[in-house]
């Protein structure tokens, strides 16, 4: 027999008081209706015939955990969030359920739509349509027909549940198994989340003995929280408090409420990063770094000069400032402790080491003699012209070398351009003899524009 077959004719049997012809254990998850939620079967599994005993009876029980909130009875409206089902129970070996969402009057009203986050759970409708079967072919179910219930309310309510592949993978001898499974909240409203599990013995998969347990959850829509805010004059060259950018090159923006958490990029350019969005001058930035009140970003290229639009956008809204494009803002890249130059020292042996104050751990000063590489942001175009947000293959030398200083003793340039990551620049020189011991400044002009002072080079 069929699985959509026997969903049904389990459904028929409950609704005409019907004792089922024969029992059979659902490995390949329950009939529609078996959470014991309103218009469900108030006995979740048992009363479906798949199962036999009192529900809550046994030493176990089931739980809905929200791993990724901090306070776990609220949703975010229309974000889809991540739901666990744990099940345990020391006495069985194999763990199955059933979920539903429930809101309005009697809690008569489907809530949101559930997806399978693995092969291990299906969605299926109160008249056994299957909409999402990640799993199929390899189970008894068929396709996903994708979409939603043709009714949210009545019999007609959406479930998620163990699949085949489900039922195998939660066979162990740990006594307890998690489900993991995804859920997009309604626009709002209170929600009770309903579910139903059943632990078995493992293969065969078994009527009885069985214990079968049931719980719910309610949630309430969390407060919005408030739009983004960009800090006056907030919009700077990386490691600058400067006003002006250079398109193409590396930017934050300091603000409030920027993200709702911290995310970083993997080295792939995206637009948009923990639900975070930049526009300068209306064309979308690359996104390397948000957070709640910090975003790093490249710079889209653009002709345009003067003061434009810097947008960041998330879910609470948009938040907007002004920034002046320029086609050189430089700064150079620093350590953490905002004071030294972030940059490489070659020793004779070759291996680099980085720059850094002397008793620092991996850190070394630099001696004269020695070559040294910096790197900075905003120095200005280069030929071949970088496209922003595209990884750049070779090298592009500046139009326009910059003159850099080292304790007021300038350098000599052996390479000045970009490197692998467009808008990061790196210099390479040997430090000249005439720099003296200790933190000594490090200064670059180009077409008239200086670096912001407070940097320093550790010399020894």
């Amino acid at each position: 027999m069929s699985k959509h077959k026997r969903h049904l004719l389990a459904r028929l049997a409950l609704i005409f008081g019907a004792i089922p012809f024969g029992l059979s254990a659902y490995e390949y998850g329950p009939p529609p209706g078996s959470t014991g939620a309103p218009f469900d079967t108030p006995t979740a599994c048992v009363a479906a015939g798949c199962h036999v005993g009192t529900v809550n009876s046994g030493p176990g029980g089931v739980k809905i955990l929200l791993p990724n909130l901090t306070t776990p009875t609220t949703y975010t409206p229309g974000q889809s969030m991540q739901l666990l089902v744990q099940i345990s129970d020391a006495t069985k070996k194999a763990y199955g359920f059933q979920m539903t969402a429930r809101m309005g009057s009697g809690n008569l009203t489907q809530a949101g739509d559930f997806m399978p986050a693995d092969n291990n759970t299906f969605v299926q409708c109160g008249d056994t349509t299957i909409l999402q079967n990640p799993g199929y072919p390899g189970d008894e179910q068929g396709p996903g027909v994708g979409g939603a219930c043709n009714s949210k309310i009545s019999d007609n309510f959406e479930y998620i549940q163990h699949e085949f592949t489900g039922y195998t993978a939660s066979i162990n001898n740990s006594g307890s198994f998690t489900y993991t499974i995804n859920w997009t909240p309604p626009a709002s409203g209170t929600v009770t989340l309903f579910v139903a599990a059943n632990c078995g013995i493992g293969n065969p998969p078994v009527v009885t003995p069985t214990n079968v347990y049931k719980s719910s959850l309610t949630l309430t829509p969390a407060a919005a929280p408030p739009p983004p805010t960009i800090g006056a004059g907030g919009v700077v060259p990386l490691y600058s408090a400067v006003n002006t950018i250079q398109p193409g090159s590396w930017v934050s923006i300091y603000g409030q409420n920027l993200a709702s958490g911290m995310a970083s990029w993997t080295g792939t350019y995206t637009t948009t990063l923990g639900g975070v969005g930049v526009t300068i001058n209306n064309k979308p930035a690359w996104l390397s770094y948000v957070s709640p009140g910090q975003i790093n970003v490249e710079a889209p290229n653009d002709t345009a000069t003067g003061t434009v639009t810097v947008a960041v956008t998330n879910a609470s809204g948009t938040g907007t400032s002004t920034v002046t494009l320029a086609p050189q803002a430089p700064s150079f890249l620093q350590l953490g402790d905002g004071k030294h130059a972030l940059g490489l020292v070659y020793p004779s042996s070759g291996v680099p080491v980085l720059l850094g104050p002397a008793g620092n751990s991996g850190e070394t000063p630099v001696q004269p003699g020695q070559t040294l590489v910096l790197y900075g942001v905003g120095f200005g175009p280069t030929n071949p012209p970088v496209t922003a947000g595209q990884p750049l293959s070779g090298t592009a030398n500046l139009i326009t070398a910059p003159q850099i200083t080292i304790g007021g003793v300038p350098v000599q340039l052996s390479f000045d351009g970009v490197v692998g990551y467009p808008g990061l620049y790196q210099f390479n020189f040997v430090v000249p003899a005439g720099v003296g011991s200790g933190d000594q400044p490090l200064s670059a002009m180009v077409n008239g524009v200086t670096t912001p002072g407070n940097v320093f080079i550790p010399v020894q």
